[in-house]
């Protein structure tokens, strides 16, 4: 069938499209209530110069990830927002959904070029 066909090319197109693999952070890898915070945030921590990775062993047998940026160490909401997407990338990259561990990322220090602090994340996700 040639490709100046009539809605050939869009039906190609569009399956193109629809072949995205699905990034979305499910509801079940989030810590949301403050109790499983302050839990997380008494257990183990490692801390660089950007980051504080709070780590606390779960027996719910899914990795989970609770996100702390501060208004008062990056002040405005489109670069919290994208912080908070840049940690979200890291943890869904790194292996770590087959452990069974809470994870809390606070975040300590603003680093404008966000490059220094996301490889200092790969590499405190790569310690647990």
């Amino acid at each position: 069938m040639p490709l100046d066909e009539p809605g050939v090319g869009f039906g190609l197109q569009y399956n193109l499209l629809s072949s995205k693999a699905n990034y979305r952070f499910p509801s079940s890898q989030k810590i949301k209530q403050s109790f499983e915070f302050n839990a997380a945030r008494q257990a183990l921590c490692i801390k660089n110069k950007w980051i504080s990775l709070y780590i606390k062993s779960n027996c719910l047998g899914v990795s989970r990830l609770g996100i702390i940026v501060s208004k008062r160490v990056i002040n405005k909401a489109v670069h919290r927002n994208a912080t908070k997407r840049m940690i979200r990338e890291a943890f869904r990259l790194s292996n770590l959904s087959n452990k069974a561990v809470d994870l809390v990322v606070f975040i300590r220090q603003n680093d404008p070029a966000k490059s220094k602090s996301y490889k200092a994340l790969i590499e405190l996700f790569a310690q647990v």
